[in-house]
């Protein structure tokens, strides 16, 4: 089986890295421009989507405090990305979150309003 092949990233308090096909954000994520170091993270991770043409992964925020909207926005632009490929490229896109933080289901569900073909949400 296919898996993601990124290095992991630690940046002002949060981790993000890559597990099989499984994404992890963890931390609180309250930098003001978080797309610093999201940005070419979330690259990499579409990158190695496509070029091992993974068809779904998963995407685990329970251990993510907290996420500001300059950090949503990042999500968002990925679910973008997303959006402009061929129909034949697009991958599935599963949240995990937690409901200790009352934050992930309002903008998860708001995220995945976006595409809700490729996108859902579990909560656990």
């Amino acid at each position: 089986m296919a898996e993601i092949k990124i290095d992991t990233v630690t940046n002002s308090g949060i981790e993000m890295k890559a597990k099989g096909n499984t994404v992890y954000l963890s931390g609180s994520i309250n930098h003001p421009r978080p797309g610093e170091f999201m940005e070419p993270f979330i690259q990499k991770v579409h990158e190695s989507i496509l070029e091992n043409n993974i068809l779904e992964i998963k995407v685990d925020i329970t251990a993510l405090k907290f996420l500001n909207s300059a950090g949503i926005r990042e999500l968002v632009d990925w679910v973008m990305k997303l959006n402009h490929l061929p129909e034949e490229k697009k991958y599935k896109i599963q949240f995990i979150c937690s409901t200790e933080h009352k934050w992930q289901e309002s903008s998860m569900s708001t995220l995945i309003y976006l595409n809700s073909t490729y996108l859902s949400k579990v909560t656990i």
